[in-house]
């Protein structure tokens, strides 16, 4: 369908350009300063045109030339700068992951060591409370 619309666009602007060719017939001068020719009017505004639309196309192509590769350029920074951060970014993380095992190293000597130091007292009788001493049931050498 865009393809139909197109053919038919194309068409229709040919039939305008052949319209317009056929109303411009007449022969005129054209002086350049030191030239100076004759031609049909159709041939002068046709090359005119094709003239100023080559100018247009030209610098525009430079221009985007130009443009293309400073985006390559701009590419490739963002590339390295992308690589730099990702770098940085795991080097900050290595250092503080081995911050963080450092302190769990500390914590866990500190650990051993008061654990390794400290008298654990246990009691011959565990202790309970009063439900459990009417709730639970008796042995024979035990007495109320």
């Amino acid at each position: 369908m865009k393809n139909q619309w197109r053919v038919v666009s194309g068409l229709v602007l040919v039939l305008i350009v052949v319209i317009f060719a056929v109303l411009n017939n007449q022969t005129v001068p054209v002086s350049f300063g030191f030239v100076e020719i004759s031609g049909p009017l159709i041939l002068i505004i046709l090359g005119s045109a094709i003239l100023g639309a080559l100018i247009g196309l030209l610098t525009s192509t430079t221009t985007m030339w130009k443009q293309k590769k400073q985006v390559k350029e701009l590419e490739k920074s963002i590339e390295i700068y992308k690589n730099d951060a990702d770098k940085l970014t795991q080097e900050e993380v290595e250092k503080v992951k081995r911050t963080y095992e450092n302190q769990l190293a500390e914590l866990q000597a500190k650990y051993d060591a008061a654990t390794s130091s400290a008298t654990v007292v246990t009691d011959t009788e565990p202790v309970g409370s009063r439900v459990d001493h009417f709730t639970k049931p008796r042995s024979n050498n035990e007495e109320i």
